[in-house]
């Protein structure tokens, strides 16, 4: 399980999102990534048990995706 602070990322995209807080619940769902923390952007917990590497790579790649297409700089 891991904590995920979003607050200077995702969070400050949903203040001026139209979607608000459910733009990022949509970005996932199109990738095909569902049963996520809907209309949340601020902090979540984000469990990666059981998956392989493979959709675990998957799901960081999505994150990395959506980041830059809002213009969000990820370290």
């Amino acid at each position: 399980m891991t904590n995920v602070d979003a607050r200077q990322s995702f969070d400050k995209i949903a203040r001026t999102h139209k979607r608000k807080g459910w733009f990022l619940s949509d970005e996932l769902e199109r990738r095909g990534i569902v049963d996520q923390f809907a209309g949340t952007t601020r902090a979540w917990r984000l469990n990666i048990y059981g998956l392989n590497w493979e959709l675990i790579k998957y799901l960081a790649q999505a994150f990395h995706d959506i980041s830059r297409t809002y213009g969000i700089k990820m370290t």
